[in-house]
């Protein structure tokens, strides 16, 4: 936790400075090139976060291979990424040299996160500390650097660099540290590859369809409005984000209890998931409430008043990333209970209910109508989509049953588990 507390406050400090300095237009020139890169970032990683690291526990005598293959896997993959997005942005918004220079800039990052297989054997071996130490000297960096621009007036094309700056010192340093600690020949061979692939594919289209379904709102508002329109939105949904690394301590912390409780007791299983439901919800209303009242005065004090036009997205945004972040909560009934496969077609609704709102939205709204879709979507995804497939429909249930669990007695439960995270995360 407090590797998030740092990385979330240094990066809204010299976010907001960054976007001060840069006025609307030019920081959705930011915004919208990260959304494309977010999109082929997510087919970049091929699905592989999924399945690699069960593999590596699977078949230990396996570990050399299967990361060698990983690693080739996501170079190859990365490279097209890069070579895509330049064909994409060249295709959807032709002569805009500025938007072009500043996606390829970003996207580097795209190649330089292969660093991201090296991690993988760090979580299998329990030495996560030392990428965690990689990411955290990484982002102090980039913040120096982002600090120089601001000091030199640098233009915009300078600050896309900085994601790729901070993917490279990992990368950097995650090579070094595995190199010496590993002990590991690394080895690729085409029959790893294509047994990954064949593990791995179905992830690809879940993975895609959860970025098109969080990233199409800023594309489309750069495509309908211009850059502008994602320059204000961004800044909204950074403020809307600044509280969820509290409530995903609290899910990755109990997840692992939650899912051993499964197996040995389900009524246990169920009262322990409706507890952490309603903790995250309880969390996401007081989110929720601060916002509606210091909303207002927190766009004036970060961004100023080039971005007063946020106040009012943020509004509508505070309760769709508290949709999300439920959605997460959910997500450890899914994994449970083996479903997931149906993450995969809920995204997909999510992704298309997401592209019909913006579409109507959009133009008749502006960015209050792309925040609205992204509410509407999120809605649709965590409490009418499971209901579309049998086998997710007892999740409603169960959520709805977490209401009936505020009473004293769990209440302290709530309370322990905080308590917990907090413990366990100094």
């Amino acid at each position: 936790m407090a590797f998030n507390i740092y990385s979330m406050f240094l990066s809204l400090v010299i976010g907001s400075l960054t976007a001060r300095y840069l006025g609307p237009e030019n920081y959705g020139v930011l915004g919208y090139g990260a959304s494309l890169v977010t999109i082929f970032i997510s087919i970049s990683k091929l699905g592989l976060d999924a399945v690699i690291i069960n593999e590596l526990v699977v078949q230990p005598e396996k570990k050399g291979d299967y990361l060698g293959a990983a690693l080739v896997m996501r170079l190859v993959a990365s490279v097209i990424s890069v070579i895509g997005i330049s064909v994409l942005v060249l295709i959807i918004e032709p002569g805009n040299e500025l938007l072009l220079t500043v996606t390829f800039f970003q996207s580097l990052a795209i190649v330089f996160q292969v660093h991201e297989t090296f991690n993988y054997w760090f979580q299998t071996e329990l030495k996560s500390k030392y990428y965690v130490m990689s990411s955290i000297l990484a982002l102090t960096i980039t913040g120096a650097w982002r600090i120089y621009l601001l000091y030199s007036s640098a233009s915009v094309e300078w600050f896309a660099l900085s994601s790729s700056i901070q993917a490279f010192v990992v990368l950097i340093m995650a090579t070094v540290i595995f190199r010496k600690l590993a002990q590991l020949k690394l080895n690729a061979s085409l029959d790893d590859i294509k047994y990954l692939l064949s593990r791995s594919h179905h992830f690809i289209i879940a993975n895609l369809s959860i970025a098109l379904y969080m990233q199409i709102d800023k594309i489309m508002l750069g495509k309908v409005l211009g850059e502008e329109a994602v320059g204000l939105y961004s800044a909204a949904m950074t403020i809307a984000l600044l509280w969820v690394f509290i409530p995903n301590a609290i899910i990755n912390s109990a997840m692992p209890l939650i899912i051993s409780e499964r197996k040995k007791n389900y009524s246990g299983f169920i009262k322990r998931l409706q507890v952490l439901l309603l903790t995250i919800t309880i969390i996401g209303v007081m989110a929720g409430t601060a916002i509606l009242i210091f909303g207002k005065l927190a766009v004036s004090i970060l961004y100023g008043s080039a971005y007063k036009e946020s106040v009012i997205t943020l509004y509508i945004l505070i309760w769709s990333t508290g949709l999300a972040i439920l959605g997460t909560g959910l997500s450890v009934w899914i994994v449970a209970e083996g479903l997931n496969v149906y993450q995969k077609y809920m995204a997909l609704i999510g992704a298309a209910v997401n592209i019909v709102f913006n579409l109507i939205a959009i133009p008749k709204m502006g960015i209050g109508g792309a925040a609205l879709a992204t509410f509407a979507s999120q809605f649709v995804v965590q409490f009418c989509a499971p209901l579309l497939f049998k086998q997710t429909r007892p999740m409603i249930k169960i959520y709805l049953g977490s209401f009936s669990m505020i009473n004293r007695g769990n209440a302290k439960m709530v309370l322990s588990m905080l308590k917990s995270v907090l413990n366990k995360k100094k």
